[in-house]
């Protein structure tokens, strides 16, 4: 590593001397110092991309210690390397300064301020920010555990709240590869005691579900500004996190939405089988909280059913003995049989006959062979027997036998279950075709719009005439059309992009900036672009601030006359005839008692107000709408002004973009209006 001295602390380099170097990456200034080292702001020469530098010091000596750590700094590139996601920080490049030895990560370089800063200032945020800065993080939790990742040290400092409310995940040094090895000791913990997990603190082997812990904590500092888990050491510290109780939400602030309660009892069950399973479960129940529902619970699993018979229903069968004076009744017919019950009803005990006036009886079994001969003796013996039948009675009672036959045949065969002819071919066709259907429907649920496409389309072979696959390959061809116009869009944003960088590489500032602006217009996701635009304007504004110096005539140019004029809407609109800057003037007209609206035109943030206000004190405090009229100076541009309004009693999240040109010294006024009858929206821009 190349030093000057105070350049490398200041980033500012002194006349006549080369810039400041950490491998062939250019030191712009100094952001902040960890445990770890210093992290600089940088410049890649190689495409003139800006970049955050962390460093790790150089070492002192040889001992275990220092190995370790240098280690744990490489598997921090290792780990975040492979994880791209919006909301998580992404790692470039690794290197060595050869000169020093230094260690660096070239990383994702975002303007913002961390949640503990945001915590320790005591900036004021919404219930539904908070939610929605929790849910971000908990989706890119999910991304990370899907990549066999563990952070293991989430913590408010490690998460960043850029503008628009945007939060992004960093710091990703102690995380842990599930194929990798272990580089820590024995009995040694990784992580902020005040943000473990149980099984962090007992050095139990941790999951994903230990992240759910730790950013359950940051969820209930954000709300209740005050950490669940405190103590004075951290024996104190530890013990609460693994054997006590956090202190619940409403003790502390009634005023907590009712769903962020049970939110926060799953995020810090001690059990992980208690919690949420996966990150993207607790970003779903986040987002219904903000829309005001109560979040879904997690169903237990169903157990059979234990049938128990209870002492009434239970129907006792009692053998009555025979009294002694029937004895002999009964056994002068041997053939005879006789049983008695009793059953005891409505729980009752049933009366059973004193036992010493009983005597069992025995009675034979009759062979049936002697059964039969008795009974056709007993025929034979009939008057009826030797009577002759006249010929023509008898065939009619053999006919009407045989018709009866028939007709009893004929009966029980109608009321048998036909056996249906099994066509094999068919239902391997209709499983094949279930079995497509579940594949395509989970790619879809994934986001794998071009393989569920090939199942459908598998499936549209199988079933040609279904009103269901007709309709999802519809979709399908509407989500490519969409996809396909996305990446054409992406592919013009790179390309000016790459043209703003020509022009900012040449000190062509103002044309930069144009170029950087049509690239973050045609993508709002790109903070390249969002970074080189601010910088691009900066450098631009300097620029004009030297010439007007170097030229007085230039300072009486840029007074701007302002003289009134007249829009199609008979409003009037200031103008001016010089340069600076352009104003513009915020208003929602619409009775509603909770939500807020939030303007954002290119990258600035102009307007981000809540729709109600309290009123009253204790018992009679109640919420009643607000008017909403706000002014903000922004930078001449041609952008899009986009619009937001939230409304969770309606479960309405309302986006609307309007194109609109901010010529220098001129002032405008958005109107954007509710109807809470018919839930619809209307917007005026002057």
């Amino acid at each position: 590593m190349t030093t000057y001295g105070s350049p490398l602390e200041t980033g500012q380099e002194r006349p006549g001397e080369r810039a400041v170097k950490l491998g062939r990456y250019e030191i712009v200034r100094e952001l902040g110092k960890g445990a770890m080292g210093v992290v600089y702001l940088a410049k890649d020469p190689l495409i003139g991309r800006l970049v955050a530098l962390k460093t790790i010091r150089a070492a002192r000596g040889d001992d275990d210690e220092t190995r370790e750590f240098q280690q744990r700094f490489i598997r921090e590139a290792q780990a975040a390397g492979i994880l791209n996601h919006p909301a998580i920080v992404t790692v470039h490049d690794i290197g060595q300064d050869e000169p020093s030895g230094t260690n660096f990560i070239s990383m994702e370089y975002v303007e913002g301020q961390n949640l503990k800063e945001i915590l320790a200032q005591g900036r004021p945020l919404s219930f539904d920010e908070i939610g929605d800065i929790a849910a971000q993080v908990a989706e890119a939790l999910d991304f990370a555990h899907s990549k066999g990742i563990v952070h293991r040290d989430v913590k408010p400092a490690n998460i960043i709240v850029l503008e628009g409310n945007r939060a992004k995940i960093t710091d990703f040094g102690i995380a842990k590869i599930a194929s990798g090895g272990n580089l820590t000791t024995t009995g040694q913990f990784l992580g902020t005691p005040n943000y473990m997990a149980p099984e962090q603190i007992r050095g139990a082997p941790v999951d994903g579900r230990t992240d759910i812990f730790s950013l359950g904590i940051c969820l209930y500092e954000c709300l209740t500004r005050r950490k669940p888990f405190g103590g004075e050491s951290l024996t104190s510290i530890s013990y609460k996190i693994v054997h006590e109780p956090f202190p619940p939400l409403h003790e502390i602030n009634p005023q907590i939405p009712d769903g962020y309660g049970e939110v926060v009892a799953l995020c810090l069950a001690k059990d992980p089988a208690k919690r949420y399973q996966r990150g993207r479960d607790l970003a779903i129940a986040l987002r219904q909280v903000i829309r005001g529902e109560r979040p879904a619970k997690r169903e237990p699993m169903l157990e059979e059913q234990t049938i128990v018979t209870r002492d009434h229903d239970k129907l006792p069968t009692i053998e009555m003995p025979f009294p002694e004076a029937a004895a002999g009744a009964i056994h002068s017919n041997p053939h005879s049989t006789m049983s008695a019950a009793a059953v005891a009803g409505g729980g009752a005990a049933a009366a059973v006959m004193p036992q010493p006036a009983a005597r069992p009886v025995s009675l034979p079994r009759p062979k049936p062979g002697e059964v039969v001969r008795k009974t056709l003796d007993s025929v034979r013996a009939m008057p009826l027997w030797k009577t002759t039948i006249p010929s023509a009675v008898f065939f009619s009672l053999i006919g009407f036998a045989i018709v009866a036959l028939v007709i009893m045949v004929a009966s029980i065969r109608s009321r048998a279950a036909s056996i249906p002819i099994v066509d094999t071919a068919a239902e391997a066709r209709a499983a094949k075709a279930r079995q497509l259907r579940n594949q395509a429907n989970d790619l879809l649920h994934d986001g794998n719009v071009a393989e569920a496409t090939k199942k459908f389309e598998e499936l549209g072979k199988l079933a040609p005439k279904s009103p269901y696959v007709l309709g999802v390959n519809t979709k399908l061809t509407e989500l490519r059309r969409q996809s396909e116009s996305k990446q054409q869009q992406l592919v013009q944003a790179k390309q000016f992009f790459d043209q703003g960088m020509v022009l900012f590489n040449n000190k062509q500032y103002a044309d930069a900036v144009k170029a950087f602006d049509e690239s973050f217009h045609l993508n709002p996701n790109s903070d390249e672009a969002a970074n080189y635009l601010k910088l691009a304007q900066q450098e631009d504004e300097r620029v004009r601030t030297e010439q007007a110096h170097a030229n007085p005539q230039l300072k009486s140019v840029a007074k701007p006359t302002v003289t009134p004029t007249t829009t199609r809407g008979g409003q009037t609109r200031r103008a001016t005839s010089g340069t600076g800057l352009a104003s513009i003037t915020t208003t929602f007209a619409g009775q509603v008692n909770d939500g807020y609206i939030m303007v954002r035109i290119g990258g600035d943030v102009v307007a981000h107000e809540n729709l109600w206000q309290e009123t009253g004190r204790f018992l009679l405090r109640r919420r009643v709408p607000r008017d909403v009229n706000v002014s903000k100076e922004i930078t001449p541009k041609s952008a899009d002004v986009e619009i937001w309004v939230v409304i969770p009693s309606m479960s309405i999240q309302e986006h609307h973009t309007i194109r609109a040109n901010f010529a220098p010294g001129t002032a405008h006024h958005l109107i954007v209006s509710f109807d809470p009858q018919n839930k619809t929206f209307a917007y005026q821009m002057n």
